[in-house]
Formats: C-alpha cells, sequence, structure tokens
C-alpha cells in the first residue's frame, strides 16, 4: 500500500495559508518562524497534547470516583471554552479569505490553488481547523501539481518533518469531522 493512502482522508473546510520556502529552511528552521502569530497556535497546539495525555488518567479517576472525575471533566472543558474564544480573538483577520476545502490526512494535504507549486518544491503551512481554532504550522513537500479543468491547480503535499503531537491534533480533528458526518447522517 503506498504512503499517500496509508491513513484516513478526509474532505475538510479549513483556513490555510502556505508560503514557498526552500529545501533548507524546510529541513533546518522551524516553521513558526515564518508566521508572526505562531506562539499562539503553538500554545494551543500543546493544550491539546495535555488534554491528550491526560485522557486516560482522567477516566481512571472517573472509574474511582466519579463526582471527582466529572468535576475535573467540566474545568478541562472551562479552559477549552477559554482557549478557543481567545485563539478566535487571534485569529488571522483574512481568515475567512484563506478558508477552503481540503483532503487531509495525517500524512499530507491536498488543495485547490490559483498559482503553480513546483513538484518535490517545499511550502510552510498553517492550518487552521475551524471552528475550534486550533492550528498547526508545519512544512510539506509537494509530490504532485496539476492543472484542473477549473483553470486552478490541484496540489498534493506530503507533510515534513511532521512530530507525533501535530500528527496526533490532525488525527484528532479528522475523528471529529467523521463524527459529525456520521452523526448528520443519522439524522436524516
Amino acid at each position: 500500500m503506498s504512503e499517500r493512502r496509508s491513513f484516513f482522508r478526509i474532505d475538510e473546510s479549513i483556513a490555510l495559508e502556505y508560503k514557498e520556502v526552500d529545501e533548507k529552511t524546510a529541513n533546518t528552521s522551524e516553521p513558526e518562524s515564518l508566521y508572526q502569530d505562531a506562539a499562539d497556535i503553538k500554545l494551543y497546539a500543546e493544550l491539546k497534547k495535555i488534554d491528550s495525555d491526560a485522557a486516560q488518567l482522567l477516566y481512571q479517576i472517573k472509574d474511582s470516583n466519579r463526582a471527582l472525575g466529572e468535576y475535573l471533566h467540566n474545568i478541562n472543558r472551562k479552559i477549552e471554552l477559554l482557549t478557543q474564544r481567545l485563539m478566535a480573538e487571534h485569529k488571522p483577520a483574512a481568515l475567512t479569505r484563506i478558508t477552503r476545502q481540503v483532503n487531509l490526512s495525517e500524512g499530507g494535504i491536498a488543495f485547490g490553488c490559483e498559482q503553480p507549486i513546483p513538484q518535490q518544491g517545499f511550502i510552510a503551512m498553517r492550518l487552521t481547523f475551524l471552528p475550534s481554532y486550533a492550528g498547526l504550522i508545519l512544512f510539506a513537500k509537494v509530490i504532485r501539481c496539476e492543472l484542473s479543468s477549473a483553470g486552478d491547480y490541484q496540489i498534493a503535499a506530503k507533510f515534513h518533518r511532521i512530530n507525533d503531537s501535530q500528527q496526533q491534533l490532525i488525527g484528532q480533528q479528522i475523528m471529529r469531522a467523521q463524527m459529525a458526518e456520521r452523526r448528520l447522517k443519522q439524522q436524516y
């Protein structure tokens, strides 16, 4: 099985910004250094990682002391709501202009754009998932750039130097989107 199909994929509407970078930058720099408000996005990603790391402990606490488990869950939910609110206030000004439909997996992304990006070239990307405003800044290597019948370019890119917490955040977004799709299908 090819690598590009070894992950679950979803079609999702996200805010996507990207800029071309050279190979040296993609291999040696931190992608956050290329975006002004990267600290907010990194903080949110770290909070999500802490959530993920603590999830098993929370379940164990709920099993042994239901009231304490519920209390901790409610505190966690408050923190999540505050974080989402802060992220909404610090969102890029043109967020609605850069929202586009993408095909996303833990290994890469496909999207349409107006200008071609050289195959085997590198891009720095800022992905902002809506409505949570969870975001990632990472590098990707373009593996395909094709002109579509609509006149735009279809780009397929493999994430480059992605770390476990970034991959985990993408995985969580994919699961949320799949659950939302199932709920929608059950309603009809």
